[in-house]
C-alpha cells in the first residue's frame, strides 16, 4: 500500500449532532486526512434530511483536515440493529467501494457482518461489546479472524479486554485512545470568569459534558449538597430532563446549555476543578462512557481533575499524579478530594502541570499515526498470506456473496 490510503469511512447518522460519537468521528477522519489519506465519510441521506459538504462538517465539529462527504439516498439511518445492517447491505454495493483501499468504521455492526465486506475493513469501537453481550462472541471472534479484516481499533484496554476475552487475536487489535479537542489559548482563571460573568472568588469545579442520569451526575449533586460553599457548573444541557430539573432546586449548581467545542475552552479555564462524575454507574451499568471523550480535552485545559477510581480512567491517571482518584459512589469521599484540590495550591498546579504533560502524547494528530501504522501492518500481512487486493477501479478483491445480505 503506497504512502496514502483511499479510505471509505460509512456513519450511521444522516445530519450533524451532539453526541460524542459524532465528534470521535469527525476528528478521526480529519486527522486523517491531516496525515495525508483520502478519507471519504458515507452519509446516509433521507428524503427529509439537510445537503452536507465537509465544510459543513468541519465547522460544526470545530475540525480541520481534508476529508469528503458524500450522501447517498437511503432508509438505513440511525443505530437500530436492522438499520445499520440494512444500511451496511447499501454501503457494501456502493460504488466508493471500488475506488477505496480500505472500509473503515465505528459501526458496532461490523463485528457480525463484517465478513461481507467487499474489501479489507477495520472497525473501531470503544464498548466492550463482547462483556455487554456474551452471545455475540463467536462472531466477534470469526469476524475478526476473516482473511480481510484489518483488524479492531478499540478506544480503551478496559474495552479492548473483552475482545481478547473472547479469542480475537493480538495482532487484529489496536488500543488507541481518543484525542483531545483544541482548547485553544489557554485563559487565566479570572479573566474566564469574568467573560462568563461567573463569582470571581468562589470556588467553582466544572463539568462539561452531555447532561442525562447515564452519565453518574448524581454523584456531582450529592457533592454540591456537601459543600454548598463551592460553584457547581454543569455545562451541556440540551434540555430540561431529570438532572437540569433536580441542579434547579440547588442553589451552589448552575446548568449551562451545550456549547460549541470552539466556545468550551473558558469555561474550562474558568474552573479551579474539573470533574469526572465520581461515580461507578456510567461504566458499570450503563456500559455507556469508557473513557468519556471529555477526559481528554480536560487534560488538555491545564487544571486539576477529580475522577473516579475505575478501571478506565487508571488508564491514563495516576492519583496524585495527574489527578485525585476517589473510590466511586462515596461523595464524601469526593467532597474530601475536593477540598484538597480547593486547599492546597501547590498539589492543584502538580496536577494541572501534569496533566499538560500527559495531554501532549494524546492529540488526534498522534492517534491517526496509530491507526496508520496499525492498518499498513495489516494489510501486508494480509497480502503476505496470499490476497493482494486490487484497486484503483477493478474489481475488488474480496466479493461479498451477494446473496447472504439480501433480506
Amino acid at each position: 500500500m503506497g504512502a496514502a490510503m483511499r479510505i471509505l469511512y460509512p456513519v450511521l447518522w444522516a445530519r450533524p449532532g451532539r453526541h460524542a460519537s459524532q465528534a470521535q468521528t469527525a476528528a478521526t477522519a480529519a486527522a486523517l486526512g491531516r496525515a495525508g489519506h483520502q478519507v471519504t465519510l458515507l452519509v446516509p441521506q433521507g428524503r427529509r434530511d439537510p445537503s452536507l459538504t465537509a465544510d459543513d462538517l468541519r465547522d460544526w465539529f470545530a475540525v480541520e483536515g481534508d476529508f469528503r462527504v458524500i450522501q447517498r439516498p437511503s432508509r438505513w439511518q440511525g443505530d437500530f440493529v436492522l438499520r445499520t445492517l440494512m444500511w451496511l447491505r447499501q454501503v457494501f454495493r456502493d460504488p466508493e467501494v471500488g475506488e477505496a483501499d480500505i472500509l473503515y468504521s465505528r459501526v458496532p455492526a461490523m463485528v457480525g457482518i463484517g465478513g461481507f465486506a467487499p474489501l479489507p475493513f477495520a472497525t473501531d469501537h470503544y464498548r466492550p461489546w463482547p462483556d455487554i453481550y456474551p452471545a455475540i462472541r463467536p462472531t466477534v471472534r470469526r469476524t475478526a479472524r476473516q482473511p480481510h479484516c484489518l483488524g479492531y481499533v478499540i478506544h480503551s484496554h478496559y474495552a479492548a479486554d473483552a475482545y481478547v476475552r473472547s479469542g480475537v487475536p493480538a495482532d487484529r487489535l489496536l488500543v488507541a485512545h481518543n484525542g483531545f479537542e483544541c482548547v485553544g489559548a489557554l485563559l487565566q482563571k479570572a479573566a474566564a470568569r469574568a467573560r462568563l460573568e461567573l463569582p470571581g472568588a468562589r470556588p467553582t469545579a466544572v463539568y462539561a459534558g452531555r447532561i442525562n442520569a447515564e452519565k453518574g451526575l448524581d454523584t456531582v449533586l450529592a457533592l454540591a449538597d456537601r459543600r454548598p460553599e463551592v460553584l457547581f457548573v454543569l455545562v451541556g444541557s440540551e434540555g430540561h430532563g431529570q438532572i437540569e430539573q433536580a441542579a434547579a432546586r440547588r442553589e451552589n449548581v448552575r446548568v449551562v446549555p451545550w456549547v460549541a467545542p470552539e466556545a468550551l475552552a473558558p469555561w474550562l479555564c474558568a474552573a479551579d476543578v474539573l470533574l469526572i462524575p465520581p461515580s461507578s454507574e456510567p461504566l458499570r451499568r450503563f456500559r455507556s462512557c469508557v473513557l468519556p471523550i471529555k477526559l481528554f480535552t480536560y487534560l488538555a485545559a491545564g487544571r486539576p481533575i477529580l475522577a473516579p477510581d475505575a478501571p478506565d480512567t487508571r488508564e491514563l491517571l495516576v492519583h496524585e499524579e495527574t489527578a485525585l482518584l476517589v473510590e466511586p459512589d462515596r461523595p464524601d469521599a469526593a467532597a474530601a478530594a475536593l477540598d484538597r484540590l480547593l486547599g492546597d495550591s501547590r498539589l492543584a498546579g502538580s496536577l494541572a502541570q501534569n496533566a499538560l504533560e500527559l495531554a501532549e502524547g494524546l492529540s488526534w494528530d498522534n492517534r491517526a499515526e496509530k491507526i496508520t501504522a496499525f492498518l499498513r501492518q495489516r494489510y501486508k500481512q494480509m497480502a503476505s498470506g496470499g490476497e493482494r487486493p486490487t484497486y484503483g477501479g477493478g474489481a475488488p478483491a474480496f466479493s461479498a456473496p451477494r446473496n447472504a445480505l439480501d433480506p
